[in-house]
């Protein structure tokens, strides 16, 4: 199903169910600009970068002694008794299984860095979404960030995204 469909149904059920009806008024921000123009963000994206550096660069040397340990193995194991083979096989095997389970941890803490990082800035955006929105009295604000093309055509005068961004960053302007 193309995404405007998908998005059209939701509209549709949400008009079904009563949720929203010809007297309700929607908007749109484009939260990936909002997020970039909020105090903060650009400290919090740097330190997640130099974290993801940090879990990166900690990937690739393990990554690098599987490979040396991988490579040795394989100039030696003509040389290895059965036994001593399958033993280094199963050291190899374990090696592969600790990288694995390294990387997943590593790949946990980059995303538990994120949310950490990110969410008093979402947390704030939020608010004033939210502000704004009953302000306003809307029934739906959508974002056209996340929808990554569902909304394909809309009033230029419902983007409430430059009202967020100088709300958020304590200045009047934008759509007002």
């Amino acid at each position: 199903m193309a995404r405007w469909a998908i998005a059209a149904s939701i509209v549709l059920i949400m008009v079904g169910t009563g949720a929203i009806n010809e007297d309700s008024r929607v908007g749109f921000v484009n939260s990936d600009i909002v997020l970039q123009q909020t105090p903060g963000f650009a400290t919090a994206d740097s330190t997640l970068a130099a974290d993801v550096q940090n879990f990166r660069d900690e990937a690739l040397s393990l990554r690098q002694q599987m490979d040396s340990a991988s490579k040795a193995f394989d100039q030696q194991q003509t040389m290895l008794s059965p036994a001593a083979r399958d033993a280094k096989v199963l050291e190899l095997q374990q090696m592969g299984q600790r990288f694995q389970q390294r990387t997943d941890e590593l790949n946990g803490r980059v995303q538990e860095r994120q949310r950490e990082l990110m969410a008093p800035l979402e947390a704030r955006i939020q608010t004033v979404i939210d502000g704004v929105r009953a302000e306003r009295n809307l029934s739906i604000v959508f974002d056209i960030a996340a929808a990554r093309g569902v909304i394909i055509s809309a009033d230029p005068t419902l983007d409430l995204t430059s009202l967020i961004v100088s709300r958020i960053r304590g200045t009047q302007g934008g759509n007002e």
